[in-house]
This record gives structure tokens, C-alpha cells and sequence, in this order.
């Protein structure tokens, strides 16, 4: 037996299912069989995998034992001259498997081998081709040398930025999401270190390969993608501990002693360094606009102090204008100019309604008329420049995700057959509430050397969000390459599978089982958080100061104060879903609720509660809360969710 595919699996369904089908056509004219490790998966992986690839070697194990202990599972049950290791969020193409083993043929030296891989939106993968972690290379990554000198021979060694995407050459280590290696070398050198929680087994079995005499491979003309890469988590405080944690227990392992002390304390150190920038860092992001606003709040005081008050007879100094700092901010707050996606409609709302309420103020003074009223435009000009010009700013400079574009209305061109990508398009249309274009190409079109530049002129003239490949109609093989041609396009890319079962994008898979609402009037959006929170903390207060008459009223005292600290504390809302029961549509999660969505003695069946739950997930307003508590005051003393 030539080849063992070994895939580890935990509660990625659907990723897997695509896996397997990019593997089946991978494998043809090999011998060789597909192994499927399932880590105690609760989202239907393992009757999926028996109901739909009956071929495959199914290991079910009953508890999580870990990525290093599954794979070496199926090693052992391997009887293949090679195996490869891959991650379920994969997509092979189908002369991958062919051109690996005719390399490692020709090269019996190589241990172990890596492809180029990209990520879900054509980027290349930095990871496919990674240098050792010495103390010295982990401590340029650490600092950021790697970083501000990627191609670097010695600064950028970690991802070997000195080496071209497009070069056959020996690399150190090889990544865990797609490794092929010579079973014969693993005989000698061992298997996975089941020590390693993630990240660093990979890292620590290359460093074993090369130890024992063999030699590591980078072979870009075979190429994958991979979905869930590790850039996409460098932002996570998690990821941080994890990382370094896996690089000390390597140091520890494989370093001489003087030599782990001194990067211990190093990689003490730059845990806690990194995750402090981990969280400085997702707080500026978040704080970025807010700091814009009040920024350019300061910079119009000192301009209307210098240049317009004197002129227009008011005495009050310009600065007092960063008075309205705090009251700006928390008007836009509240109006959800900080919500994105951008909308400058709550910019301008907010801004009025700040005026309006400056002017209401003025009247408690013995300010002139003309004024109050010019105090009060000049608010509301300002406001609004203010909050449209740091709006527009970041839009035009791609800052993500400050982006003007809703998304309500996507504009999706697809490429298959005519049945495929009105399957595809059908069900985009369920998935994202309505579509705004919409056009196909033919698969036979993408066959020829200039399909990636029709593409392009495509996606630039209609102003294309999504491109979606049909992979019934369109080999793996070519849609990797497409994807990997138009990276520099900002179009997202997906795959339809064929039956339209689901859509694979970029850290997202629609089916018909999942329930998309536009983000304006989900209960789950900025606004709709926003909006129930302050209702909840609003009903709250009133039910406070009314506590006498509520206890007279309530059915249950004791479960109402309970209920009512609940909410207050953030724990619970006033109304949320009825029982779900296993309905297989999955509702946007929020906080579990008192009362239902519908109170009262009718029609209470399963039909009529599920539909009550996904109108008042797709359609939330402060009102339905209101309406719903005030017919439900005697019940507010129920346990509810």
C-alpha cells in the first residue's frame, strides 16, 4: 500500500465532508486507504463519515484524546509506505497526493514533506515552510523582528522569508495541518509526542526527522487550502499561552540545559508581554473610532476658539466644547454609530439628537435667541463633520472593519453549470435574507489560461462581495489556483457543494439548517444587544421602584427577585426564546428569558412556538419586550430559562 490519509476530527462536520471529497478524487489511482479519527464529535461527524464514506477507516473514540494521540491511532493501524497528516479544514487538490509521492520516490532522504497552502481567501499560508525555533529565532518572533524583516535571512527565519513561495528546497519544520511523511522514518525516529497540547507536535517531530539523519521537504507545486490557519488566532490571549507555552516545552525537551533556562525566562516573559499587547491591541481596536470623535472634538474646540467664536458674539470659550466630549460619545454609543457594519444614519441621528437636547438646555439660560440657536447648529454641524469624516476616513483607507458597504444585499457572481449555481444562488438567498446582483459564468469558461483576469473584470465591474465556485462543475485543483490568482481582488471566495447541502467560505459554512437575518433587526446585532439590554436594565428600575405593587402582582415573590438580580447582573432578560427543544435551525444565541415570546392560552405546539422564536430573532424591537412583559406581568415570578 502506497498512501494512509489521516484526518483528525472534532465537531467540524461540514468541513470534513468537503475534506473527504477533495481526498476521494485525490486518491484515485492510488493504493491506499483514508483514515477518519473522530475525538468524541456531538454534531453528527461520525454518521456522517459511515453514512456517506463507508470506504473510510472510522476510529470513534469515546473521549478527547487529543490531536498528537488520535493521529498516532491511525498510524499505527497504517500499513501505507507513507502517510499524511491533515486537517479537516482542508481542500486537496486532485494531483496533489500524485505529485508528493513521485517526489518522495525520487528522494528517499526526505522524512517528511509540506505543501504551499493558502488560506480560504487565496493568501499564501507563511506557515507551509517554517525554520527551527532556536532561543535566537524565537526571540526575533517574539520581539518583532520577524515581522519588520520577513525576507530576512536571519530575522525572518522563522517562516523562512528568504526563501521564495515557488522553491522546491529542504525546510526544518514541517506544519501539522498537511504533513507527509515516510513511515519507515517515523519507525525509527518515533511518533507524535502526545506531551504537546497543540502547535508544538509538529515543530518537535520535524526536529526528530532531521535528527535522525533524514531531510524535510518544501514542495510548492502541490498545492491545498486551509481554511482556520494559524494567523486567524493571533489576536486570542489563548492562543498566546498556547503557542509559547508548546515552544518552552520544546526548548525544555531539546535544548541543553543553560540554554532552557535562559529561554524559559524568555518565553515567561513574552507570554505575559504578548498577551498584555494581545489585549491592548483588541482594545484599541475597539476604541479606535471613539478615540477618532473625541480627538477631532479637540482639534474643532481649539478651531472655534481661534477662528469663530469672536465673530459670532459668543464669550464662552471654545473648550467648553470638549464638555459635550463625554455626552458625544455616549450619544453615538447609544445610536450605534460604533456598531459595524458603518452606518452614517446613526451619526446623523445621534447628532440632532444632541443638538436638540443643547437647545432644550439653552432655554434654562439668559443666552439670546439667536444664540441658543446658532450654539445649537453649530453642535450639530460639528457632530456630524466629526463623526461622517472619521466614518468616511477609515472606509477609504480599508480599515477593517470600518467598511460603508451593508452587506444586507450581497453581490454574488457564481461559476458552474446553469443547475448548479441556481442551486447555489437559491440558497444564498435564503442565507443572506435577499441578494443585490447576481451573475454566473459558465464552467467551461474558468478552463481557459485568462478565467482568473475575466474573473477579475467581472468582480470589478459589478462590484462583487462573493465569488462562489461550484465544485460539481469545477475541479479542486482549479479552484485552488483561481482562488490563489484573484487573492489580490477582496472578493470572498466559497465553495458550493454539490446537492446543495451547504456553502463553505472562509470561517463560515451555510446550509439551509442555519437562520441569517440582516444585522439591522437581528436580536443578536450591536443594535439589538444594545437595545435589550437598556430595555432589561429600564423594566428592571421601574419594576424596583414599584417593588410593593410587584410582589402584590407576581405569582411567585421569591423566583421574581431572583429573577429580577438576574437581570440586573446580566445573567438573564425578561423575555428570550420559548423551549428549542431539537429544532435543527440554529437561532442567534442570546441571554436565556423569562417569558417567551408569546404568552397566553392558544395555540402552543412546537410549529407555532418555532415560529414565534425566529420572528422575534429576525425582527427585534424594544417594543416586542415591552408588549410581551406587560401581558406577562403575573408570570415575570416564573423560572423561565
Amino acid at each position: 500500500m502506497k498512501l494512509s490519509v489521516i484526518i483528525v476530527n472534532y465537531n467540524v462536520r461540514a468541513y470534513l465532508e468537503q475534506c473527504l471529497r477533495t481526498v476521494q478524487e485525490a486518491m484515485k489511482g492510488i493504493e491506499g486507504d483514508v483514515f477518519v479519527v473522530d475525538n468524541q464529535s456531538t454534531d453528527g461527524s461520525v454518521e456522517m463519515v459511515r453514512e456517506k464514506f463507508p470506504a473510510v477507516k472510522l476510529i470513534a473514540n469515546t473521549v478527547n484524546v487529543g490531536f498528537s494521540r488520535a493521529n498516532n491511532q491511525a498510524i499505527r493501524a497504517s500499513e501505507a509506505e507513507y502517510v499524511v497528516l491533515l486537517n479537516p479544514d482542508t481542500v486537496v487538490g486532485e494531483d496533489v497526493f500524485n505529485k508528493v509521492i513521485s517526489f518522495l520516490d525520487s528522494h528517499p532522504k526526505a522524512g517528511g514533506l509540506g505543501v504551499k497552502m493558502i488560506d480560504g481567501k487565496g493568501n499564501f499560508l507563511p506557515e507551509s515552510k517554517r525554520g527551527l525555533p532556536t532561543p535566537a529565532v524565537a526571540f526575533y518572533k517574539i520581539i518583532g523582528l520577524t515581522r519588520l524583516f520577513p525576507h530576512s535571512k536571519t530575522f525572518g527565519r522563522y517562516h523562512l522569508g528568504h526563501l521564495p513561495e515557488e522553491q522546491t528546497a529542504p525546510i526544518e519544520i514541517l506544519s501539522g495541518a498537511c504533513m507527509f511523511l515516510r513511515k519507515k522514518t517515523l519507525d525509527e525516529v518515533g511518533l507524535l509526542d502526545e506531551s504537546f497540547f497543540m502547535y508544538g507536535e509538529d515543530i518537535d517531530l520535524s526536529y526528530r526527522i532531521t535528527m535522525g539523519g533524514y531531510e524535510n521537504w518544501y514542495l510548492p507545486a502541490a498545492k491545498i487550502i486551509h481554511y482556520k490557519g494559524e494567523s486567524t488566532k493571533k489576536s486570542s490571549v489563548n492562543y498566546v499561552f498556547v503557542f509559547y507555552n508548546a515552544m518552552a516545552i520544546f526548548a525544555q525537551k531539546h535544548f541543553t540545559q543553560r540554554r532552557t533556562n535562559f529561554f524559559g525566562v524568555l518565553i515567561n516573559g513574552s507570554i505575559y508581554l504578548s498577551a498584555a499587547a494581545a489585549i491592548v491591541m483588541r482594545f484599541l481596536r475597539r476604541a479606535l473610532l471613539p478615540m477618532l470623535d473625541l480627538l477631532a472634538l479637540f482639534l474643532l474646540s481649539l478651531l472655534f476658539d481661534q477662528l469663530f467664536l469672536p465673530e459670532i458674539g459668543i464669550t464662552a470659550s471654545g473648550r467648553g466644547l470638549l464638555l459635550l466630549g463625554l455626552p458625544l460619545l455616549l450619544l453615538f454609543g447609544l445610536a450605534g454609530a460604533y456598531d459595524t457594519p458603518i452606518r452614517l444614519g446613526n451619526v446623523v441621528k445621534a447628532s440632532l439628537i444632541l443638538g436638540a437636547t443643547v437647545l432644550a438646555y439653552s432655554f434654562s439660560t439668559d443666552l439670546p435667541v439667536f444664540t441658543r440657536l446658532v450654539w445649537s447648529l453649530a453642535i450639530v454641524l460639528g457632530a456630524m463633520s466629526i463623526g461622517l469624516f472619521n466614518r468616511v476616513l477609515l472606509h477609504a483607507l480599508r480599515i477593517k472593519p470600518f467598511n460603508l458597504r451593508t452587506m444586507d444585499r450581497t453581490r454574488v457572481l457564481a461559476i458552474g453549470s446553469e443547475e448548479e449555481t441556481a442551486n447555489a444562488l437559491a440558497l444564498l438567498w435564503q442565507t443572506h435574507f435577499g441578494l443585490g446582483r447576481q451573475r454566473t459564468m459558465r464552467a467551461e469558461e474558468v478552463d481557459n489560461a485568462n478565467a482568473a483576469s475575466n474573473i477579475r473584470k467581472k468582480i470589478r465591474k459589478h462590484g462583487i462581495d462573493e465569488v462562489v465556485f461550484c465544485s460539481k462543475d469545477i475541479g479542486w485543483g482549479r479552484i485552488i489556483g483561481l482562488m490563489e490568482e484573484l487573492n489580490r481582488s477582496r472578493a470572498m471566495f466559497k465553495i458550493a457543494q454539490p446537492g446543495r447541502e451547504f456553502i463553505i467560505g472562509p470561517s463560515s459554512i451555510e446550509s439551509l439548517n442555519d437562520l441569517f437575518i440582516m444585522p439591522r433587526h437581528a436580536v443578536h446585532s450591536a443594535s439589538g444587544r444594545r437595545t435589550k439590554r437598556l430595555t432589561d436594565m429600564a423594566l428592571a428600575m421601574l419594576f424596583g421602584i414599584a417593588m410593593p405593587a410587584m410582589l402584590l402582582v407576581v405569582q411567585d415573590r421569591a423566583q421574581f427577585l431572583r429573577n429580577w438580580l438576574a437581570v440586573l447582573r446580566g445573567r438573564k432578560s425578561w423575555v428570550g426564546y420559548g423551549p428549542i427543544g431539537e429544532d435543527p435551525l440554529k437561532l442567534p444565541v442570546i441571554k436565556p428569558g423569562v417569558l417567551p415570546p408569546i404568552i397566553g392560552d392558544g395555540d402552543r405546539s412546537a410549529l407555532t412556538i418555532r415560529r414565534a422564536n425566529i420572528t422575534y430573532a429576525k425582527d427585534y424591537t424594544a417594543w416586542n419586550d415591552i408588549h410581551t412583559v406587560l401581558h406577562g406581568l403575573p408570570l415575570l415570578g416564573r423560572k423561565g430559562g
